[in-house]
């Protein structure tokens, strides 16, 4: 049983006249002992909470992560507003609002309108590993991502599962509008895995990849820091989430525990509305806003392989000589325009000796 003294963290809602909301908790004895952290280190973060006889909030692994993330005020920022969370003036910020007339903002390639408001919500539980007959959550992802006719959007912390960027490519081909968000800290492994299967995503044109950060935390001094992306859903055609602790990793895929909601009817909404939120708030990352660069993989032929999936490679037809009537050459593939990126999918019953084109070059 619980005292009524031990339940300082809810103290906001004694005054807090709409049930609706809960405003957010503030310790003006955190904020300092986290500006005696950054100030003075481990040591002058834990001597100040001696002196103050405030309980240890942070853990170790938040400690060291302020520490790694801590970022020195630069010449051109605005001044602090005193240590507690800020709004991200690059951007809309959804920091507990209380009221906003920030409208949802619609996505550049374009957003299919799906009135949910009649249909029943529907909501399957998936486990990895899987319970006795029923299927792997990744098999469910990439099954959705193959049904996908309009728009995949993603909202991942971290992405480097081959299976499922293949499924998002051959997507994208076939003409479906894909919009990635990753957390910021760690895009860098999505671009090392494209790059190393070569792929460059800034080569199609329905395909936009982007990063979030989560709220930024600023001190007195100046000294700030910023948290994670910890969202993890894939929204299909604004009527089928999957939603829950599946990261896209082959560590999630093999060794780590997870779950997911699979979810279709209007609770779909909610999710529609907060994944445009989250592209509102979002960044081109610095490695794809730079001048545009070809990827040096592309001169290879670099298979995706995988058990149970197709071969997926993407190689560069230079321009070599073709018959002017456009017959087949002895030991060509075929008649194809010269300077093209091609992507081969093997078995792809629908395309010209399995080859359909990426881009002009």
């Amino acid at each position: 049983v619980c005292r009524r003294s031990n339940l300082s963290c809810l103290s906001s809602l004694k005054e807090d006249t709409n049930p609706l909301y809960v405003q957010p908790h503030y310790r003006e004895s955190y904020r300092l002992a986290i500006y005696a952290l950054l100030c003075g280190g481990k040591e002058a973060y834990e001597e100040f909470l001696r002196a103050e006889q405030i309980g240890h909030f942070l853990s170790e692994e938040e400690i060291l992560y302020v520490f790694q993330h801590a970022e020195l005020p630069a010449a051109d920022d605005p001044p602090p507003a005193g240590g507690k969370q800020v709004e991200d003036r690059a951007g809309p910020s959804t920091y507990f609002p209380t009221e906003s007339d920030e409208e949802v903002p619609d996505l550049e390639l374009g957003w299919p309108q799906v009135a949910l408001g009649s249909e029943d919500t529907s909501i399957s539980l998936l486990f990895n590993p899987p319970r006795r007959n029923t299927p792997t959550i990744k098999e469910v992802v990439r099954k959705q991502i193959q049904e996908a006719r309009q728009v995949i959007a993603i909202a991942m912390d971290v992405f480097t599962d081959l299976d499922i960027f293949k499924e998002i490519i051959t997507a994208a081909l076939r003409g479906v509008m894909v919009y990635i968000l990753l957390d910021d800290s760690k895009f860098r492994s999505f671009l090392t895995m494209s790059q190393r299967v070569g792929i460059n995503v800034q080569d199609f044109k329905n395909i936009r990849v982007r990063t979030v950060c989560g709220q930024r935390y600023q001190c007195q001094s100046g000294v700030k820091f910023r948290g994670d992306l910890e969202q993890r859903f894939l929204l299909v055609d604004c009527r089928t989430v999957v939603y829950g602790t599946y990261s896209y990793t082959w560590s999630f895929e093999k060794i780590n525990v997870s779950m997911v909601l699979v979810i279709t009817g209007q609770l779909v909404g909610s999710y529609d509305e907060e994944f445009r939120r989250l592209y509102a708030r979002s960044t081109v990352p610095t490695f794809l806003s730079r001048e545009k660069v070809s990827v040096q993989y592309l001169r290879d032929v670099v298979a995706l392989q995988s058990p149970n999936s197709s071969h997926l490679s993407l190689q560069e037809q230079v321009r070599a000589t073709e018959p002017e009537d456009g017959r087949r050459a002895e030991g060509t593939q075929g008649a194809r325009p010269r300077g093209c990126l091609w992507i081969y999918l093997d078995p792809h019953p629908e395309t010209l000796d399995g080859f359909i084109p990426l881009l002009s070059t």
